[in-house]
């Protein structure tokens, strides 16, 4: 009877362990899934110019990366930096040139 309990309580333990090991290897996974999913945007984002067509809907996409929820904090700020940078060589490319 004692061995039987042992045992049982052996393999409770070892059913624990496993279910947090698999719920944090699926943390983990929906994690990377999603900065993937942040860096394939802003990147996308960061390479078009004033000059292509999908130039507004880049804008879009980087203020809504600063914006969104599951996106890390270093994600976001990346993207901050990033529309900054946008909107500067906008202007910088606007300004006169002075002969």
């Amino acid at each position: 009877m004692e061995t039987a309990l042992v045992g049982a309580v052996i393999a409770a333990g070892a059913a624990v362990v496993a279910a947090v090991v698999s719920w944090f290897g699926a943390f983990q996974n929906r994690r990377t899934a999603d900065r993937d999913h942040a860096w394939r945007r802003l990147t996308w984002a960061i390479r078009r110019a004033e000059t292509q067509s999908e130039y507004d809907i880049s804008k879009t996409v980087l203020e809504r990366l600063m914006n969104v929820p599951w996106a890390p904090k270093p994600d976001r700020n990346l993207a901050r930096r990033a529309l900054r940078r946008h909107r500067f060589e906008s202007v910088r490319d606007r300004e006169p040139e002075a002969d």
